[in-house]
């Protein structure tokens, strides 16, 4: 079915629902227990921020635990009031290590959404724990106003008498009163969801920023690998192809006074002619390998690793096969970084793992050589910085851990995956033609080359 011109027509969804009324309970219970923990965690640790930053061994908990309910309360407001939510793109530090996961945490105490949600996740505690006391009370009055009027019937107080069907009537009336309490409160919680975390100008500012970032990390790609094969073409390429031209008219010039030389000159010409089909061959596989297309991920890192000079212990754990893009970003990244490690690093061995994880790639590459490795912008130097781009292009980040001490280089790249399914190794897009076997047989003019 052709996606453009499928239905998208809103789907209708019921303002309430059966899971929003046990919020209120759950919400409530958190509000009673964790929230009054919560409070007490942010209001001490800032308190003790001047005692020596001891306060720091209380709000980097919190911190953390913040970010963990911002999640829940996201996924909670889209799968049980069916909100759509715009979830803004986190910034990402550079940095590694400790040091980069603080710098991330950092990130996160400094924008607006982190604290929106945090204002979200109190209020939508306080809110269902109101009216979970009030539905509580009012479930109390109707269980002690029906038991009053079924076992003793006619209740008297002092000089007022109640008869049985007044306690009947409250007990009914406590009884409706509760219910709707119970979905007001749920009403409300949907209400604070779709305000306070919906989405908002902010978020959609800072989605136009991350793209933003990715779109010039697709152009900084894109300019380093357009400046390689122009430098191929032009200091590989380019000159023996005038070299086979000088020779092929020399060979004409002397096919008539001197046919023994004109023949070793066709020959010498007939060799530079493969010479320059297998430098070509390079420089395609180099901008996209035939093997990534034809059979996928795991055959082309296959490949790399047995051409390695250096011995590798390859790991690979999909589970789908991904979209062309993110194969050829990840493919390019080992590709690179094996090579660094052959030319560079001094290593005895090496190890790749590709594995999924929370809806990302995680690409992993290491060696036990001399470490030190550093990404350069200087124009000379760039092959780690061509895989930043690209990597970034993604919507990802690469960790390089090198220190200059012996102890061997972690490369990591985090790609996010394709919100849409990836195809299996024997499934087929309906947008893409299907593509021939690939095979070892060779084409008319490599054989007439030969």
């Amino acid at each position: 079915m052709d996606l453009t011109t499928a239905d998208t027509a809103p789907v209708h969804r019921p303002r309430l629902r059966l899971p929003s009324l046990a919020v209120v309970v759950v919400e409530g219970l958190l509000g009673l227990t964790w929230g009054w923990i919560s409070i007490s965690l942010f209001l001490t640790g800032v308190g003790s921020l001047f005692a020596a930053g001891s306060g720091l061994l209380l709000l980097i908990p919190w911190a953390v635990l913040m970010q963990l309910a911002n999640r829940y309360e996201q996924h909670r407001a889209a799968g049980v009031h069916g909100i759509d939510v715009i979830v803004p793109a986190r910034r990402r530090s550079t940095r590694t290590g400790l040091g980069g996961w603080l710098h991330d945490l950092w990130l996160d105490l400094s924008s607006g959404p982190f604290w929106r949600g945090v204002l979200h996740h109190h209020l939508a505690m306080l809110s269902a724990s109101f009216f979970l006391l009030c539905l509580l009370t009012l479930l109390w009055v109707w269980w002690v106003a029906a038991e009053l009027a079924l076992v003793h019937g006619t209740l008297t107080l002092g000089t007022i008498t109640v008869p049985a069907w007044a306690l009947v009537l409250i007990s009914l009336t406590a009884l409706v009163l509760g219910a709707l309490a119970a979905v007001v409160g749920a009403l409300a919680d949907r209400g604070l969801a779709r305000v306070m975390i919906s989405g908002s100008e902010e978020d959609l500012r800072e989605q136009v920023v991350e793209l933003t970032h990715r779109r010039q990390g697709a152009v900084d790609a894109a300019a380093q690998e357009r400046a390689r094969i122009e430098r191929d073409l032009h200091d590989g390429v380019q000159p023996r192809l005038v070299a086979m031209a000088m020779t092929l008219g020399m060979a004409r010039s002397a096919i008539a006074t001197d046919p023994q030389r004109a023949t070793d000159l066709v020959s010498h010409a007939h060799a530079e002619a493969k010479g320059i089909m297998a430098d070509l061959r390079q420089l395609a596989r180099g901008i996209h390998p035939a093997v990534l297309e034809d059979r996928g991920l795991d055959a082309a890192l296959s490949a790399l690793a047995a051409r390695s000079s250096v011995p590798v212990d390859l790991t690979i754990e999909l589970q789908t096969r991904l979209d062309r893009e993110r194969e050829a970003v990840a493919y390019f990244v080992v590709a690179e970084a094996l090579t660094n490690i052959t030319k560079h690093a001094d290593a005895t061995r090496a190890a790749v793992s590709l594995t999924e994880q929370a809806g990302t790639l995680l690409v992993r590459i290491e060696d036990d050589g001399r470490g030190g490795a550093r990404v350069h912008r200087d124009g000379v130097s760039t092959g780690l910085a061509g895989l930043t781009d690209r990597v970034r292009a993604t919507g990802g980040r690469l960790e390089l851990t090198a220190p200059p001490t012996g102890t061997g280089t972690v490369l990591r790249a985090v790609i996010p995956l394709d919100a849409r399914p990836g195809l299996g190794t024997g499934e087929q897009s309906d947008h893409e033609p299907a593509r021939a076997p690939s095979t070892d047989a060779p084409t008319p003019t490599q054989e007439a080359l030969r």
